[in-house]
């Protein structure tokens, strides 16, 4: 390297010429180094999360938040099957639980026009005794079939329809729901029936149960029609029609 002295006690340093391929290779390293770098400062690419599927009914922890998760359900399929055939679709309402009585009050789940579906406590005790882990599958049958009465009074609010005939329709539109239910990939159909029958047979032991819904082949029969068909209409019974 030369020192060249310009005026006073000021110095310039001469480098020697780089040739033509260094200069190249240098800006090439130097580009390589900037693109890496703006590769790395670049905020990583954003990956599409998937939204969780909702938590299934039988999954619920209790009988509160399952019942009322499965009455959501019912509710949008009887609605969507009643505005298929111009019909409007109202919901019942729902209770959970019920104070005892002196007598232990209701072992039996029921439906009342005005109150809608109830599940009493002590029934909801003799289903969990009885069934132990499949109770709330047994529920969903029993929730099914009371939803059923709530459509004929929706569909006949007075009929001269005999107790028989109600009974055995509210199996068939269980038996609807559930097929609607499996086809949306909401229910195992196998375990439902499993499950129901199961139930039925549970009840059978009541003599009152067994004069007014039939026993338990009877039952299930009605429950089959509508499993296989997914059709309310297969369900009519004398004066109970649908539409």
């Amino acid at each position: 390297m030369e020192i060249v002295k310009t005026g006073r006690n000021r110095a310039r340093t001469s480098l020697p010429a780089c040739d033509a391929t260094g200069v190249r290779a240098a800006a090439a390293i130097l580009l390589l180094m900037v693109l890496v770098l703006a590769g790395c400062a670049r905020p990583p690419p954003r990956t599409a999360t998937t939204p969780k599927p909702p938590v299934p009914c039988l999954s619920q922890p209790d009988d509160g938040t399952f019942a009322a998760c499965l009455n959501t359900e019912l509710n949008q399929i009887w609605d969507r099957e009643f505005r298929a055939t111009g019909g409007r679709y109202t919901e019942a309402r729902l209770t959970v639980g019920e104070e005892r009585t002196e007598d232990g009050g209701p072992d039996r789940a029921f439906y009342r026009p005005r109150s809608g579906v109830h599940l009493p406590t002590r029934y909801l005790d003799a289903v969990h005794n009885a069934h132990g882990p499949v109770a709330q599958v047994v529920l969903t049958f029993t929730m099914a079939h009371e939803s059923g009465h709530h459509v004929q009074f929706l569909l006949h609010p007075r009929t001269g329809a005999t107790v028989n005939e109600r009974e055995a329709q509210a199996d068939c539109y269980a038996g609807v729901w559930a097929r609607k239910e499996a086809e949306a990939g909401g229910l195992d159909i196998e375990r439902f029936r499993a499950a129901t029958n199961a139930e039925m047979d549970r009840l059978s032991t009541y003599p009152d149960e067994t004069a007014t819904h039939g026993g338990p082949d009877q039952r299930l029969v009605s429950l089959d029609k509508g499993l296989r068909s997914g059709n309310p209409a297969t369900c009519d019974v004398g004066q109970l029609t649908w539409g």
